[in-house]
């Protein structure tokens, strides 16, 4: 009889399990282990650029110019994300107003020390204009994720005008696609290890003493971000494409541990891309165009994070922050959850923009800096369960979705 092989979900959460009982029971004595993991993000960062860029380009391309269908996807799109942010920050509202995580916090003396510079709230025009790229080049070594999904619908549209000769480079585009797509299938045989490496490192570095003031405001945050992720997600899942969230958790359990463990959505992005296709049954129009503007524009994590942040910050100072301040609060993270980044430590200087724009003030940010590796993880885990959510709506409504792969009745050979 063969034996069964150990699934890689299964050496990944091993991995994740036991890389935190090592960082407890041996601190930073082994805080070097990291250089394994960050070997394996720099691989994944490696391949992000030409699977976006060819993946993006041949599924606008492959619509063959068909402007009516294109608006209508990213009319979709642009609805859901916009629907999930605000229904994520006025859950984390909701949750930071019931629980009241800034009182009774007696943080260590010199933890407000560190001055924070003021930065201030952009205006709507400058979020659409950071949007479009002007040197493309540029865009790509900077790993600026909405700038390069914006160049490469529109080279794709370009292409799908030129007749054959376009169709041709579509052709080849496809192919570095699949090569792309193969290196992540290969780089993801380190992931158990890497996943082992990072969280010993994370919790070898943290340490339990930073933990203890501010474990109130982490369960405040952690609960919000797993209402979001498992009853918000899991609804989306089962009234749009009418197929069970329990079954897409467990398809989706490889990306969601990796956004845990890298904390960011970009470095996410491959594996979630061919988590959709592979796992989930997402056609590939959808899901190399929905998941890397997803990536970018949905963070409901982050914005949920900045909904429970100010909440908190205003009662650790004891300002009152009334009905209109969070509906500001509410659109202003809206704002820049549009605009927003999916690299690590992003939501720290977006937090920063929002509590300027709200008035509160940025001192705050101080109080959370020891613990937000640990809220990030979390917040990453939600902004990637967030858009294979949304892809596995869009797929359905677009009829580009297959139920019989979801299941895994069906396997998918990516081409």
């Amino acid at each position: 009889m063969e034996k069964k092989k150990m699934s890689l979900t299964l050496k990944i959460f091993i991995g994740m399990t036991l890389g935190i009982f090592m960082g407890w029971f041996f601190g930073d004595k082994v805080s070097s282990i990291k250089v394994i993991g960050d070997i394996f993000l720099r691989l994944i960062q490696m391949a992000i650029i030409p699977l976006i860029f060819t993946g993006v380009s041949c599924a606008i391309g492959g619509l063959g110019g068909d402007m009516k269908k294109l608006g209508r996807l990213g009319y979709k799109l642009l609805i859901f994300y916009v629907g999930t942010t605000i229904i994520a920050i006025v859950i984390g509202v909701g949750i930071g107003n019931m629980f009241q995580p800034g009182t009774g916090i007696t943080p260590p003396t010199d933890l407000l020390s560190s001055p924070v510079s003021e930065v201030s709230a952009p205006s709507v025009s400058e979020v659409i204009l950071k949007m479009v790229p002007k040197n493309p080049v540029d865009a790509m070594a900077r790993q600026d994720m909405f700038q390069i999904v914006i160049f490469s619908a529109f080279f794709g549209l370009a292409l799908s005008m030129l007749g054959d000769a376009g169709t041709r480079i579509l052709s080849t585009f496809s192919v570095i696609n699949s090569a792309a797509i193969q290196m992540i299938t290969i780089i993801m045989k380190m992931a158990p290890y890497a996943v082992f490496a990072l969280m010993t490192w994370v919790t070898g570095t943290v340490g339990i003493e930073v933990l203890i003031p501010l474990a109130k405001y982490l369960v405040t945050l952690i609960i919000a971000l797993i209402l979001q992720t498992f009853f918000v997600c899991g609804i989306v899942v089962w009234g749009i494409a009418r197929v069970s969230p329990v079954q897409f958790y467990r398809r989706s359990l490889n990306a969601m541990i990796v956004a845990f463990t890298t904390c960011s959505s970009a470095a996410s992005l491959p594996i979630s891309i061919e988590t959709a296709q592979r796992n989930l049954g997402v056609g590939k129009t959808v899901s190399q165009f929905a998941l890397p503007l997803g990536a970018t524009m949905n963070s409901d994590g982050t914005a949920m994070f900045h909904a429970v942040a100010s909440i908190m910050i205003a009662q650790f100072f004891g300002i009152e922050f009334g009905l209109t301040q969070q509906i500001m609060l509410v659109f202003f993270a809206v704002l820049i959850g549009l605009g927003g980044t999916a690299v690590p430590g992003g939501g720290m200087v977006t937090l920063a923009i929002v509590l300027n724009a709200v008035g509160l003030p940025i001192e705050g940010i101080a109080l959370l800096a020891g613990v937000d590796r640990i809220a990030e993880m979390f917040r990453a885990v939600l902004n990637v369960t967030d858009d294979l959510s949304g892809a596995v709506a869009i797929a359905a409504w677009e009829k580009d979705f297959d139920k019989e792969v979801f299941y895994g009745r069906k396997e998918v050979v990516l081409d």
